[in-house]
């Protein structure tokens, strides 16, 4: 073969080779420049110290979920209560961008919107399974949504817990009158009911009742249901404990995102996060319900602390006055108002279903 035809082949051989190579590597230049445009890093404030069960602990999960499911292009940095603001003044911080998202209680925003309340828990309220069927099909979300929405957040439902404990005490309750000038420590609108009985409401961060009790501070109140409470402590500063939690059939905490943030993330980002939040929460609803029951027979087996039921009469003044706070935080707030009838609405057309379709404690036996 003519020695110039080999070469020229050659020649272009070796051009060709060379343009795969400049275009392999530009290719793999410009992937990792996406990707480094694409990485970022939030810092995240919880609400509970991450060494309390379920609630505390789901933190630091929900940061490892969401870096395995991005593929390492959003890492989630966990910081203790106080670390970045107080354990549950965060909404105004995360609203700003001054951190970039929180956990914790959807009720810690109410200073800014009263009507969060409602998603973190009502009192005489529907169990866990009514609930969540409200705020998925009943229109409950979609008004979770747009409170967020207005306060610049992107929020999701993240753990559910078993109903809370309705009270650790050094005093006891036999009658609605025994709650006057009682200093009680509750949350929400579970303290906003006990108020309207006459008990003073001490609002002390959930870490620090066990200190509060101690020093006695307050003579009783709740933090959340019985497992957790245990492992704080509670049960060794306390004469009783009253159930059933009247005032949180069942607890809902959300991650809370800064909205200008949650616009720029990518789309497999947000759906890491949203998945997350779904696994999150039959995680925590599984882990508390199944813990709860040794907690409770050890509390039945302690000799300084007896189990207390609270009164048909104290429940029905309770019920009586809960009905009165609704109607008049409904008229002094117009998304209040909303939400609450969104909820009612739903909960009489459920009625017919929840009384036909399951069965009653006793017709078990």
């Amino acid at each position: 073969m003519n020695k110039s035809i080999l070469n020229m082949r050659n020649k272009n051989k070796t051009a060709k080779n060379a343009l795969y190579v400049a275009g392999s590597i530009f290719t793999m230049l410009a992937a990792g420049a996406v990707q480094a445009q694409d990485s970022r890093t939030l810092r995240m404030h919880a609400s509970f110290p991450t060494q309390t069960p379920v609630i505390g602990e789901i933190s630091p999960w929900i940061a490892e979920r969401v870096e395995k499911l991005t593929g390492g292009t959003l890492e989630v940095d966990v910081f203790e209560p106080g670390a970045l603001v107080p354990a549950t003044d965060y909404f105004d911080a995360v609203s700003q961008g001054a951190v970039d998202m929180a956990f914790g209680t959807p009720g810690y925003g109410a200073g800014l919107e009263p009507a969060l309340n409602l998603f973190t828990a009502v009192p005489f309220g529907p169990d866990v399974t009514e609930y969540m069927a409200w705020m998925r099909e009943g229109g409950g979300q979609e008004l979770h949504d747009e409170l967020l929405k207005g306060l610049n957040l992107k929020g999701f439902v993240c753990t559910l817990t078993a109903p809370e404990t309705a009270a650790w005490t050094t005093r006891e309750f036999n009658t609605p009158e025994d709650l006057s000038g009682v200093k009680l420590r509750y949350f929400g609108l579970g303290g906003r009911v006990l108020a309207k009985l006459g008990a003073s409401i001490q609002l002390v961060p959930g870490s620090e009742v066990y200190a509060a009790l101690e020093r006695g501070i307050i003579d009783g109140g709740e933090y959340s249901n019985p497992s957790i409470d245990v492992s704080a402590g509670l049960d060794q500063v306390v004469d009783y404990v009253y159930f059933p939690g009247w005032h949180q059939q069942v607890a809902i905490d959300t991650l809370i995102i800064n909205l200008d943030t949650w616009k720029e993330l990518s789309e497999q980002q947000q759906l890491a996060i949203e998945t997350t939040c779904g696994e999150a929460t039959m995680r925590t609803l599984a882990q508390g319900a199944a813990a709860q029951p040794p907690a409770v027979q050890a509390l039945a087996e302690e000799e300084n602390v007896e189990i207390k039921v609270w009164s048909d009469e104290i429940l029905e003044a309770l019920a009586t006055a809960w009905d009165e706070v609704a109607e008049e935080e409904s008229a002094k707030n117009e998304n209040f108002a909303r939400v609450m009838e969104s909820y009612k609405n739903f909960r009489e057309q459920y009625a017919p279903w929840q009384e036909l379709g399951y069965l009653k404690p006793s017709s078990s036996e």
